[in-house]
């Protein structure tokens, strides 16, 4: 079996409040919450599946140790400047050596993109926070990552900060009008996408829970949401 690493951003200590999830499977265990759509897809008991929470402390493994990624998303800006953030930066530079795929979502897709000189900004139009369509490329509706999908799929969406201009290299996948990379292939099967396919609308709702809870009426069940991590893992050839 291939073993496929999720690798938790979401917060250190006191960024956010675990209490918003108390009614959430898995709590605020995100490396959970991917375990779930993978059981949902049906192919969890043909991977490897494990989680480390490196904003609480975790340590990654050697980068060798992993025969795909997930690097999650964070209530944390990339400009924050964190330890933990420059370490995390530092184990995907030897990760990036093994020629392995990686799916870096939200906080993760910026912290990429950043690292390969993109600017990381303020949307103008300020917080995204709902279930909302992407517009798909020329070069996302021929891509694997998006197989099974329309030219306008829906996912969930929740961030305030953008990669605002195309990191040297990659293509883009899909956008939105505020997003003009919405979903990027960063080549050598390094893949990133704005929006969350790895959480449930009940995850993403709970989360605006004590500080916008209007937002939580914004999403709604995507049934074909999660296909994307199935789409990486066959289109990559982890499966």
């Amino acid at each position: 079996m291939k073993r496929v690493l999720f690798v938790s951003m979401i917060g250190q200590p006191g960024r956010y409040d675990p209490a918003v999830y108390d009614e959430v499977p898995g709590g605020d265990d995100e490396a959970h919450w991917v375990f779930l759509q993978l059981r949902a897809l049906g192919i969890a008991d043909r991977l490897q599946y494990h989680g480390v929470f490196v904003c609480r402390g975790e340590a990654l493994p050697e980068p060798g140790e992993a025969d795909a990624v997930i690097l999650g998303g964070s209530y944390h800006s990339v400009h924050d400047n964190l330890d933990w953030q420059h370490a995390t930066r530092r184990w995907l530079t030897g990760y990036r050596a093994t020629g392995r795929p990686l799916l870096a979502i939200c906080g993760g897709h910026q912290m990429v993109s950043d690292a390969e000189g993109a600017p990381v900004e303020p949307i103008p139009t300020g917080w995204m926070a709902g279930t909302l369509p992407v517009h798909l490329t020329a070069a996302g509706q021929a891509h694997f990552l998006f197989r099974g999908y329309d030219p306008r799929p829906e996912f969930h969406f929740a961030n305030q900060e953008h990669v605002a201009a195309l990191p040297k290299g990659a293509k883009v996948l899909a956008t939105r009008p505020e997003l003009p990379c919405a979903a990027l292939d960063h080549g050598g099967n390094w893949f990133s996408v704005q929006f969350h396919p790895e959480a449930a609308h009940q995850m993403m709702a709970a989360s605006w829970r004590h500080s916008h809870p209007e937002y939580a009426e914004n999403y709604r069940p995507l049934p074909n949401g999660k296909q994307l991590l199935l789409n990486f893992l066959e289109g990559t050839g982890v499966l």
